[in-house]
Protein backbone atom coordinates (compact mmCIF):
# COMPACT_ATOMS: atom_id res chain seq x y z
CA UNK A 1 0.00 0.00 0.00
CA UNK A 2 0.91 3.87 -0.53
CA UNK A 3 2.97 5.49 2.43
CA UNK A 4 1.13 6.41 5.27
CA UNK A 5 0.62 9.34 8.31
CA UNK A 6 0.30 8.78 11.41
CA UNK A 7 -1.10 11.33 13.68
CA UNK A 8 -1.27 10.71 17.31
CA UNK A 9 -3.93 12.61 19.57
CA UNK A 10 -3.51 11.96 23.79
CA UNK A 11 -6.66 12.11 24.97
CA UNK A 12 -8.69 12.21 28.33
CA UNK A 13 -7.62 12.29 32.14
CA UNK A 14 -4.83 9.20 31.15
CA UNK A 15 -3.59 11.00 28.38
CA UNK A 16 -4.55 7.95 26.37
CA UNK A 17 -3.02 7.82 22.53
CA UNK A 18 -5.66 8.25 19.65
CA UNK A 19 -3.80 7.38 16.87
CA UNK A 20 -5.21 8.76 13.12
CA UNK A 21 -3.54 7.07 9.53
CA UNK A 22 -4.38 8.50 6.64
CA UNK A 23 -3.27 7.24 3.19
CA UNK A 24 -2.65 9.56 0.36
CA UNK A 25 -6.27 9.32 -1.08
CA UNK A 26 -6.90 10.61 2.57
CA UNK A 27 -9.04 7.53 3.59
CA UNK A 28 -8.31 6.81 7.50
CA UNK A 29 -8.21 4.40 9.98
CA UNK A 30 -8.93 5.85 13.61
CA UNK A 31 -7.44 3.53 16.07
CA UNK A 32 -8.29 3.51 19.94
CA UNK A 33 -10.39 7.04 20.10
CA UNK A 34 -10.57 7.21 24.05
CA UNK A 35 -12.01 10.51 24.75
CA UNK A 36 -12.08 13.84 23.27
CA UNK A 37 -14.21 13.86 20.28
CA UNK A 38 -13.71 17.34 19.43
CA UNK A 39 -9.81 17.20 19.59
CA UNK A 40 -10.35 13.93 17.29
CA UNK A 41 -13.21 15.29 15.06
CA UNK A 42 -11.12 18.54 14.33
CA UNK A 43 -8.05 16.94 12.97
CA UNK A 44 -10.22 14.75 10.81
CA UNK A 45 -12.15 17.76 9.15
CA UNK A 46 -8.78 19.93 9.51
CA UNK A 47 -7.08 17.25 7.04
CA UNK A 48 -10.18 16.63 4.97
CA UNK A 49 -10.20 12.99 5.92
CA UNK A 50 -12.51 10.23 4.91
CA UNK A 51 -12.37 7.48 8.30
CA UNK A 52 -13.37 4.19 7.00
CA UNK A 53 -13.01 2.26 10.69
CA UNK A 54 -12.45 2.18 14.53
CA UNK A 55 -9.75 -0.23 15.18
CA UNK A 56 -8.99 -1.04 19.11
CA UNK A 57 -6.44 -2.71 20.83
CA UNK A 58 -8.75 -3.29 23.84
CA UNK A 59 -12.04 -2.44 25.71
CA UNK A 60 -10.61 -0.99 28.55
CA UNK A 61 -12.77 2.83 29.49
CA UNK A 62 -10.60 5.04 28.40
CA UNK A 63 -9.46 3.84 25.00
CA UNK A 64 -13.06 3.46 24.03
CA UNK A 65 -14.89 6.84 24.84
CA UNK A 66 -14.86 8.52 21.60
CA UNK A 67 -15.67 5.45 19.72
CA UNK A 68 -19.61 5.56 19.25
CA UNK A 69 -19.47 8.99 18.58
CA UNK A 70 -17.16 8.07 16.07
CA UNK A 71 -18.79 5.41 14.10
CA UNK A 72 -22.55 6.73 14.55
CA UNK A 73 -21.34 10.01 12.89
CA UNK A 74 -19.36 8.34 9.99
CA UNK A 75 -21.44 5.54 9.54
CA UNK A 76 -18.21 2.96 9.60
CA UNK A 77 -18.04 -0.11 11.64
CA UNK A 78 -16.47 -0.79 15.09
CA UNK A 79 -13.91 -3.97 15.25
CA UNK A 80 -12.62 -5.32 18.26
CA UNK A 81 -11.39 -8.79 20.06
CA UNK A 82 -14.31 -10.44 20.88
CA UNK A 83 -12.75 -11.67 24.52
CA UNK A 84 -12.78 -7.98 25.36
CA UNK A 85 -16.89 -7.82 25.07
CA UNK A 86 -17.94 -8.51 28.59
CA UNK A 87 -14.64 -5.55 29.30
CA UNK A 88 -16.41 -2.89 26.89
CA UNK A 89 -19.72 -3.60 28.49
CA UNK A 90 -18.86 -3.06 32.29
CA UNK A 91 -16.66 0.34 31.32
CA UNK A 92 -18.94 2.95 32.38
CA UNK A 93 -18.60 0.67 35.80
CA UNK A 94 -14.65 1.17 35.62
CA UNK A 95 -14.88 4.28 34.91
CA UNK A 96 -16.45 5.32 37.93
CA UNK A 97 -14.32 3.65 40.01
CA UNK A 98 -11.09 5.03 38.42
CA UNK A 99 -11.97 8.35 36.74
CA UNK A 100 -15.66 9.83 37.07
CA UNK A 101 -19.42 9.71 37.13
CA UNK A 102 -19.36 10.90 33.24
CA UNK A 103 -20.59 8.06 31.08
CA UNK A 104 -19.63 6.73 27.90
CA UNK A 105 -22.02 5.54 25.38
CA UNK A 106 -20.90 1.82 24.88
CA UNK A 107 -20.41 1.20 20.96
CA UNK A 108 -21.70 -1.76 19.79
CA UNK A 109 -18.93 -3.94 17.75
CA UNK A 110 -19.51 -4.46 14.28
CA UNK A 111 -16.68 -6.83 13.96
CA UNK A 112 -14.66 -9.11 16.22
CA UNK A 113 -10.67 -9.63 15.29
CA UNK A 114 -9.55 -12.99 14.29
CA UNK A 115 -9.62 -14.86 17.53
CA UNK A 116 -6.00 -15.97 16.98
CA UNK A 117 -3.32 -13.96 14.56
CA UNK A 118 -4.42 -13.18 11.20
CA UNK A 119 -5.05 -10.19 8.66
CA UNK A 120 -8.10 -7.70 8.53
CA UNK A 121 -8.28 -5.64 4.85
CA UNK A 122 -10.33 -2.65 5.13
CA UNK A 123 -9.50 -1.26 1.59
CA UNK A 124 -5.91 -0.08 0.66
CA UNK A 125 -5.16 -1.10 4.23
CA UNK A 126 -4.12 -4.68 5.29
CA UNK A 127 -3.41 -5.11 8.84
CA UNK A 128 -2.07 -7.74 10.63
CA UNK A 129 -3.92 -8.47 14.13
CA UNK A 130 -1.70 -10.11 16.64
CA UNK A 131 -3.44 -11.30 19.79
CA UNK A 132 -1.73 -10.25 22.35
CA UNK A 133 -3.29 -10.99 26.28
CA UNK A 134 -2.34 -10.31 29.18
CA UNK A 135 -3.53 -6.73 29.73
CA UNK A 136 -6.52 -7.85 29.08
CA UNK A 137 -8.36 -11.25 28.02
CA UNK A 138 -8.44 -9.98 24.17
CA UNK A 139 -5.69 -7.52 23.81
CA UNK A 140 -4.40 -7.43 20.33
CA UNK A 141 -1.56 -5.62 18.87
CA UNK A 142 -2.28 -4.08 15.25
CA UNK A 143 1.08 -3.95 12.73
CA UNK A 144 0.67 -1.90 9.20
CA UNK A 145 4.20 -2.41 7.38
CA UNK A 146 6.83 -1.10 9.98
CA UNK A 147 4.33 0.67 11.98
CA UNK A 148 3.01 -1.68 15.22
CA UNK A 149 -0.27 0.10 18.00
CA UNK A 150 0.37 -1.95 21.10
CA UNK A 151 -2.17 -0.51 23.18
CA UNK A 152 -1.11 -1.10 26.46
CA UNK A 153 0.60 -4.21 25.75
CA UNK A 154 4.28 -1.88 25.36
CA UNK A 155 4.20 1.25 27.01
CA UNK A 156 7.57 2.99 26.92
CA UNK A 157 8.75 1.95 30.25
CA UNK A 158 8.04 -1.42 29.81
CA UNK A 159 5.17 -4.25 29.78
CA UNK A 160 1.32 -3.06 30.03
CA UNK A 161 0.22 -3.56 34.13
CA UNK A 162 -2.56 -6.56 34.94
CA UNK A 163 -3.77 -5.76 37.77
CA UNK A 164 -6.91 -4.08 36.17
CA UNK A 165 -9.67 -5.58 34.74
CA UNK A 166 -8.76 -8.13 32.68
CA UNK A 167 -5.19 -8.71 33.05
CA UNK A 168 -3.65 -11.84 32.73
CA UNK A 169 0.99 -11.90 34.24
CA UNK A 170 1.44 -15.25 32.69
CA UNK A 171 -0.69 -14.56 29.37
CA UNK A 172 1.14 -11.23 28.94
CA UNK A 173 4.61 -12.99 29.63
CA UNK A 174 3.92 -15.24 26.77
CA UNK A 175 2.64 -12.63 24.44
CA UNK A 176 5.70 -10.91 24.85
CA UNK A 177 7.53 -13.68 24.18
CA UNK A 178 5.31 -13.93 20.49
CA UNK A 179 6.08 -10.37 19.84
CA UNK A 180 9.93 -10.96 20.31
CA UNK A 181 9.65 -12.39 17.22
CA UNK A 182 8.72 -9.59 15.24
CA UNK A 183 11.59 -7.09 13.41
CA UNK A 184 13.68 -5.13 15.93
CA UNK A 185 13.55 -1.78 13.58
CA UNK A 186 9.56 -1.75 14.08
CA UNK A 187 8.03 1.73 14.93
CA UNK A 188 5.88 1.01 18.33
CA UNK A 189 2.68 3.41 18.73
CA UNK A 190 1.41 2.52 22.50
CA UNK A 191 -1.45 3.27 23.74
CA UNK A 192 0.02 5.88 26.11
CA UNK A 193 3.57 8.28 25.89
CA UNK A 194 5.77 8.55 22.69
CA UNK A 195 6.25 5.98 20.18
CA UNK A 196 9.61 4.33 20.37
CA UNK A 197 11.41 1.58 18.27
CA UNK A 198 11.02 -2.02 19.12
CA UNK A 199 14.45 -3.01 19.55
CA UNK A 200 14.83 -0.38 22.05
CA UNK A 201 12.53 -1.72 23.80
CA UNK A 202 13.68 -4.91 24.28
CA UNK A 203 16.76 -3.77 25.25
CA UNK A 204 15.44 -1.27 28.12
CA UNK A 205 13.73 -4.28 29.22
CA UNK A 206 16.41 -7.01 29.18
CA UNK A 207 18.42 -4.14 31.02
CA UNK A 208 16.18 -3.63 33.97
Amino acid sequence: MSQVTVAQIPTGKWRENCYIISNASKETIIIDPGGDFEVIEKSIIGENLQPLAVLNTHGHYDHIGAVAILTNKYSIPFYLHSHDQKLLSQANLYKLLFDSRIKIEIPTVDYHFPSLDGEIEIQSFIFRIIYTPGHTEGSVCIQLGDKIFSGDTLLPNGPGRTDLPGGNKIKLQDSLVKLRELPSDLRVYPGHGNPFNLGWFWNELDGK
